[in-house]
């Protein structure tokens, strides 16, 4: 009975591993589209007083704020020592990490379907399709930065981070993922579970449209990145050293 179980945990594990990656999907086109303003939105917009304007962005930037807050509590409460006794007593520790994802990706999806533009104030915005040199910068500078992000993610053992590897080795009975890993890598999993706070950090905000629900965005998930992220210098020099390990490598093969 409890291999059956292990072995859905395992299925539902890939259907999530999927899902995650189509999310993900979703989350490049939301962050990195080249974004504009419709003239007719634009001009009515400038006919608003500051007052207006304010009163315009309201209602988006309130409910914004809640999708983007809602999904920070979903990613620190699911990490909380409650929420994994309560899976250990349950028998559902191998599915953890699971659940975490799925529910990750779920706030991630809605937020990205209910988002809503508060376009009456603008910061900054920048016509790329008029230029075909500011449209290239702008997509290669995200290109750049996804590719960082995708192959941060790699490195640290994507399957494991999305769940399938917990799930497997639940099945398997060969104990936790991470207790195989060195002592260096599991204290910078301890400190850091994603890759790139400086690659997501731009694309965050170099955004060619910057309207205050862009930067509500941006300064929201910046924040979270920065205090929930605690990198020490043993971190970096185990980042340093494997670095150059791959690098040895590459010039092997």
């Amino acid at each position: 009975m409890a291999s059956i179980s292990k072995s859905i945990v395992l299925l539902v594990s890939l259907a999530t591993f999927g899902y995650s990656l189509y999310v993900v999907g979703r989350l490049m086109m939301f962050l990195s589209t080249p974004r504009s303003i419709s003239k007719a939105h634009t001009w009515i917009f400038n006919l608003l007083d500051n007052k207006s304007r304010l009163e315009t962005a309201y209602g988006p930037v309130v409910f914004d704020t809640l999708y983007v807050m809602g999904f920070i509590f979903q990613h620190s409460f699911l990490k909380s020592a409650l929420v994994k006794k309560l899976l250990a007593n349950l028998g559902l520790s191998g599915a953890e990490r699971t659940i975490y994802s799925l529910t990750s990706s779920l706030c991630l999806h809605y937020l990205i379907l209910n988002w809503l533009p508060a376009q009456s104030i603008v910061l900054w915005q920048i016509d790329v399709d008029e230029s075909t040199p500011l449209w290239w910068t702008f997509v290669i500078t995200h290109g750049l930065c996804w590719v960082v992000i995708f192959g941060g993610s790699l490195v640290m053992d994507l399957p494991e981070l999305l769940g399938v590897k917990q799930a497997y080795y639940d099945l398997k009975a060969y104990g936790p993922p991470i207790n195989y890993k060195s002592g260096e890598l599991r204290n910078l999993y301890a400190h850091v579970r994603h890759p790139s706070f400086v690659g997501l950090s731009v694309i965050l905000f170099a955004s060619n449209v910057m309207s205050v629900d862009r930067l509500v965005l941006a300064l929201l998930l910046t924040t979270f990145m920065y205090l929930a992220w605690s990198t020490d210098h043993k971190d970096v020099a185990y980042q340093k050293v494997q670095l150059q390990r791959k690098k040895l490598e590459l010039k092997a093969h």
